[in-house]
């Protein structure tokens, strides 16, 4: 038997005019028919290609049935003006099937026509509402982006008490009370949400990412230490925490956070050891240093830790391989390196990289050691 892929392909292949002949019989093509098997396989771009055969001049065509799939195609397709123009000539002919306007709310807030979204909710009525927790969260939103407060609660208010699952409207009142700066309101709700459902590491996460991102550093830290405890290992908690202890400037313990994360994906190795730069512990941050495998990244935390531990003569060895790299075509990095030289006492070399730096703000730093090396050369105990 045929898949319906195949199919289709068959199908659009096929001469499609009037009297053209499909399988032995004397039929048209029924691409609207068609097009609807697409859609329901999600086959979106190939709906679209079989809506445009569609011939609607046809004696008793059936508008609302192509307006309708037109729209969702539209709709699927990230085409959202044209989904709601065309959900609303569905309507316009007659269409009442509550799920039009529920696409035409869809579609109408992705291209924020936010009031044309509510009031698709509305002609949709109680029972749409209810054939989904995402609906009523998507009115919540809506009226949110209208900047109506109070129906936004409302709606959040209306899904815990009609559907079972009340975690999702909790879930999302908590990042509410955030986005209105009532953060203790916020991490009480926040606390009883974890209290009363089984949230999942992402919850502590988002709320703890949340927090920390309205500058509440202590209640992201107590969400996410609460996560850490029940997902100890989880590593997207490690890196949420290692944000919010270096916003407090608690490197060290950031860095312990980042080299946890990094044991479970060594992609985090160069950011732990930048984080244990920060906190004063250089030979931590070398060892970690080493072990990462970007090199252009290696390359650069290596000279700076190196540059952070007074190892001059370390990092003007570091050249080579900057070069091989293409690194020390980059200012900043040519820089390091003649001030490496500088300190090291190669003065010859250091004026050498410094040739060629441009950058504005490197350039009176680079004139600047260039006075400096003069003085040394003429005065060298005035550089001891």
């Amino acid at each position: 038997m045929l898949n319906r892929a195949l199919l289709f392909v068959l199908l659009m292949t096929t001469v499609a005019a009037p009297g053209s002949v499909l399988g032995g019989g004397q039929k048209d093509v029924d691409y609207l028919g068609l097009a609807a098997l697409m859609v329901r396989d999600g086959h979106y771009e190939r709906a679209a290609q079989a809506l445009e055969s569609v011939d609607t001049a046809k004696k008793g065509f059936d508008f609302p049935r192509y307006y309708t799939l037109k729209g969702l195609t539209e709709l699927k397709l990230e085409r959202y003006s044209d989904a709601v123009k065309s959900l609303e000539t569905a309507i316009h002919y007659g269409q009442k099937e509550s799920r039009v306007y529920l696409y035409l709310a869809q579609a109408a807030y992705r291209d924020q026509q936010f009031q044309k979204a509510l009031d698709a909710l509305a002609q949709g009525g109680e029972e749409l509402l209810l054939s989904a927790p995402g609906v009523v969260l998507m009115k919540s939103h809506i009226h949110w982006s209208l900047g109506d407060k109070p129906a936004a609660w409302q709606a959040l208010q209306f899904g815990e008490q009609h559907f079972s699952d009340a975690a999702p409207f909790v879930r999302r009142k908590v990042f509410m009370l955030v986005e209105l700066g009532l953060y203790q309101e916020a991490s009480r709700l926040g606390l009883a949400y974890m209290e009363r459902f089984r949230p999942g590491a992402d919850d502590y996460v988002a709320i703890g990412e949340a927090l920390r991102q309205a500058g509440q550093a202590i209640s992201a830290l107590n969400f996410l230490e609460l996560g850490r405890l029940k997902y100890p290992d989880d590593r997207h908690i490690l890196l949420a925490l290692a944000k919010v202890y270096a916003d407090l400037g608690r490197y060290f313990t950031a860095a312990g956070m980042m080299e946890r994360a990094a044991a479970l994906d060594a992609g985090y190795l160069i950011d732990a050891a930048e984080l244990y730069r920060r906190a004063g512990h250089l030979d931590r941050a070398l060892f970690l240093n080493e072990t990462a495998t970007d090199q252009k990244k290696k390359l650069k935390q290596r000279l700076a830790i190196l540059l952070d531990a007074g190892m001059f003569e370390q990092a003007e060895s570091m050249s080579e391989a900057l070069y091989r790299h293409g690194l020390l075509e980059e200012d900043p990095i040519r820089y390091a390196m003649a001030y490496a030289a500088f300190k090291a006492g190669h003065f010859d070399a250091a004026a050498d990289l410094l040739t060629g730096i441009t950058r504005p703000a490197l350039f009176r730093k680079a004139a600047a050691l260039r006075k400096a090396m003069s003085v040394c050369a003429e005065e060298r105990w005035q550089c001891l």
